[in-house]
C-alpha cells in the first residue's frame, strides 16, 4: 500500500451469506466502508474483541460502499472483502483481521473460502501484512511488510516505482526463503508516502516482501509461520527491524488494486486462527 487516505462512510448492515469454506450460513453484523468510521478513526478497531484494519484510496465517493470489509459474528477471525473500484491504476484498498501488536513468532492457520477478480492484469492478494515501527540513533524507522501466500491470476511481482529511472518496473528479487514447505522470492522496495508509524506522516520507508512462487489453492486449511520471513529480512543485507514489530499491527489481509482497462470487481472470504 503506497498511500492511505480516509474518506467518510460507514454502513452497518446485517445479512446472511453462505460461507464457501464451510457451507453453513453465517451473518455479517458489521460492514465498514470508510476507515475514518472505524473504532479509532484511523482505520483500525476491534470486532468481537478481535483486531481489524482497513484502508482505502479511492477517486470515487465511497458513501456508495462499492468497496467494503464485513465481519462475521463468529468466534474466529472471519471477514469478507468486496470491491468494485474505479477504472484507474490509482485505486487501492487493503484490510483484514489479526492482532494490534506484531510478533516475530506469529503462527496462524487460515482458509480462503473465496477469491475472485475480473481483472486479468491486477491481482487480489492474500498476505500476512503489517508494520514495524522502531527508533534507532534518534531516527524513526517505518517498515511495511508482506508475506504473500495466494492471489488470483498469473505470477505476482511487487512494483518498484523507483526503477527504470523513476518510471517504475517489476522489483528485482534479492533472494529466497523457505517456509511452510514452499519457496518464496524476497524483495525490498523503497517507497515514499503516508505510513502507519509515527502519526502517519508522509516519509520514505522500505517494504519487505516474501512472495510464494505459486499461489496456494483456495478452499483448504493452510498454515503460515512468520518467523522464517522475519529472520530472512533481518539479515544484515536487508535490515528489517524485528524490534519494531510489537509497535505495529499484524493482520492477514486482502489487498486489491485498480485496473486502468476496466472496473476491477471481486470478492474474498477468509477465516484465520492462531496456532
Amino acid at each position: 500500500m503506497n498511500i492511505k487516505t480516509f474518506f467518510p462512510a460507514l454502513i452497518a448492515s446485517v445479512f446472511l451469506l453462505i460461507n464457501a469454506s464451510t457451507g453453513y450460513a453465517a451473518s455479517i453484523t458489521k460492514t465498514l466502508c470508510n476507515p475514518a468510521d472505524s473504532d479509532n478513526g484511523y482505520g483500525a478497531g476491534t470486532f468481537n474483541g478481535k483486531f481489524y484494519s482497513w484502508f482505502e484510496l479511492s477517486q470515487e465517493d465511497i458513501t456508495d460502499c462499492d468497496t467494503k470489509i464485513g465481519f462475521y459474528n463468529e468466534t474466529n477471525r472471519h471477514f469478507r472483502v468486496e470491491w468494485n473500484v474505479a477504472q484507474s491504476w490509482g485505486e487501492d484498498a487493503i484490510g483484514g483481521m489479526g492482532w494490534s501488536a506484531g510478533s516475530r513468532d506469529r503462527k496462524i492457520g487460515y482458509n480462503v473460502g473465496q477469491l475472485t477478480t475480473n481483472s486479468s492484469i491486477q491481482k487480489a492478494l492474500v498476505a500476512m501484512y503489517g508494520w514495524s515501527c522502531s527508533t534507532s540513533g534518534g531516527n524513526q524507522i517505518s517498515q511495511e511488510y508482506y508475506v504473500v501466500d495466494t492471489w488470483d491470476g498469473g505470477k505476482f511481482v511487487p512494483w518498484d516505482e523507483n526503477a527504470n529511472n523513476g518510471n517504475g518496473a517489476p522489483a528485482q528479487s534479492v533472494g529466497t526463503v523457505s517456509a511452510n514447505g514452499a519457496t518464496y522470492d524476497v524483495y525490498k522496495v523503497r517507497r515514499y508516502g503516508a505510513q502507519y508509524c509515527f502519526n502517519g506522516s508522509s516519509r520514505s520507508f522500505d517494504q519487505f516482501w516474501s512472495v510464494r512462487r505459486t499461489p496456494r489453492a483456495i478452499n483448504g486449511n493452510r498454515n503460515m509461520d512468520f518467523r522464517p520471513h522475519a529472520n530472512r529480512w533481518d539479515n544484515s543485507d536487508l535490515g528489517f527491524k524485528v524490534d519494531g514489530l510489537s509497535s505495529g499491527y499484524q493482520i492477514l489481509a486482502v489487498e486489491i488494486f485498480g485496473d486502468a482497462n476496466l472496473r476491477h470487481k471481486g470478492a474474498a472470504d477468509i477465516t484465520l486462527w492462531p496456532r
